[in-house]
């Protein structure tokens, strides 16, 4: 094979797997979704994780609970165009906990809580599905 053909070969490839990926989805604007980060060890906490997407569905409310009995911790945020969000919570420069994720469809986020300084320091992936 020639080097034209070995590169135009390897182009095909990469945009084969690029097309395969699943990409970002626009949020549902207005709804609510919900999901649950289950205890991991014996220290672990339930952890129940609300998303509020704004009426523009331009930005979102994350609110979510440790365990019973403590007062849920929020955070306002952008979505940017292709579904994605990222949010924040510092005390200073510290890092106290983060909700990182993406809309893979109308219906469902998929998205990680990362507990740095926050409840029990155990985090998560989860799925978030659109209550009705």
């Amino acid at each position: 094979m020639s080097r034209t053909s070995i590169a135009a070969l390897t182009t095909i490839l990469i945009a084969g797997v690029l097309a395969s990926a699943s990409p970002a989805a626009p949020p549902t604007k207005g709804a609510l979704y919900e999901g649950t980060l289950f205890a991991s060890g014996v220290a672990g906490l339930i952890k129940t994780v609300r998303l509020k997407v704004g009426t523009s569905g331009k930005t979102a409310r994350v609110i979510w609970s440790c365990g019973t009995g403590r007062a849920p911790s929020t955070l306002q945020f952008a979505i940017a165009a292709d579904g994605t969000f990222k949010a924040y919570s510092n005390t200073g420069s510290l890092t106290v906990w983060s909700f990182v994720g993406r809309f893979v469809s109308p219906s469902t986020a998929r998205a990680a809580l990362h507990l740095n300084a926050a409840c029990d320091g155990k985090g998560g992936t989860l799925n978030l599905k659109r209550k009705a």
